[in-house]
């Protein structure tokens, strides 16, 4: 496919690029409130209705009803699995529909649909493209900003490529990629992961700024057990 060849005049649409061939998977834990809203905008955007694809991770809520509600494809685990493995069964999904590339983002509101032209350019480029949350990092929560910072400095130093915000739930991903790398993790590490196994295997890795929202919505992580986690992984990727 030539991302440089089409001239798609949709709202929001920007160099080109056919949405038509890209997913979004979007990983959701009790999120009501806000899974509908995020689902709208990305339609408006451009996205096929059957090309969102919302796992809901065991929600006890009607986070799965509101999203299949408005058309979204629905993915439903029997009982919270974690993220990682939430994003495993998007990535399938996803390649069985043989699209080309896959936008994720977090159900929590977040992110802003708005930038995903962002996204799009800088793929132009890139295999993987990373949100770099940038602009209000001053006011992100102070166990993200630690946990951010300090699995970003690992991955960067272990997968020999730097990489400012390695824990983004906001990326770009080419579909190729899952051809080469196999995931093992199951939680918030997955994301550190796939960038770590990126990096080795030779894919471009890049990113674009954004903006994420911190309105007190409950964060998911639990600092002990993803850090015992993340060390383990870590640990792992030294002495390959």
């Amino acid at each position: 496919m030539c991302w440089q060849s089409l001239t798609l005049t949709k709202s929001g649409l920007k160099y080109g690029v056919d949405l038509s061939k890209i997913g979004v998977v979007i990983p959701a834990y009790n999120a009501e409130k806000t899974v509908g809203p995020l689902v709208r905008e990305l339609l408006a955007y451009g996205f096929k209705k059957d090309n969102v694809i919302v796992v809901d991770d065991g929600s006890r809520d009607r986070t799965a009803e509101v999203a299949g509600k408005l058309g979204a494809e629905v993915i439903k685990n029997p009982k919270n699995m974690g993220k990682g493995f939430a994003l495993h069964r998007g990535f399938e999904r996803a390649e069985a529909k043989k699209l080309d590339r896959i936008i994720t983002l977090d159900a929590d509101g977040q992110h802003k649909v708005g930038e995903i032209s962002g996204f799009l350019k800088a793929g132009l480029t890139y295999d993987l493209v990373i949100g770099t949350r940038v602009i209000d990092q001053e006011r992100m929560p102070f166990l993200r900003n630690f946990v951010n910072r300090t699995t970003s400095l690992v991955i960067s130093l272990l997968g020999q490529e730097y990489v400012p915000d390695v824990q983004s739930g906001y990326r770009l991903i080419d579909l190729k990629i899952f051809r080469k790398v196999h995931l093992k993790t199951s939680n918030f590490q997955t994301e550190s992961e796939l960038v770590y196994k990126a990096a080795r295997s030779g894919y471009r890795i890049g990113s674009t700024p954004i903006t994420a929202v911190y309105d007190g919505e409950r964060s998911y992580i639990k600092p002990m057990i993803d850090t015992i986690r993340f060390v383990n992984m870590a640990v792992r990727f030294l002495w390959r």
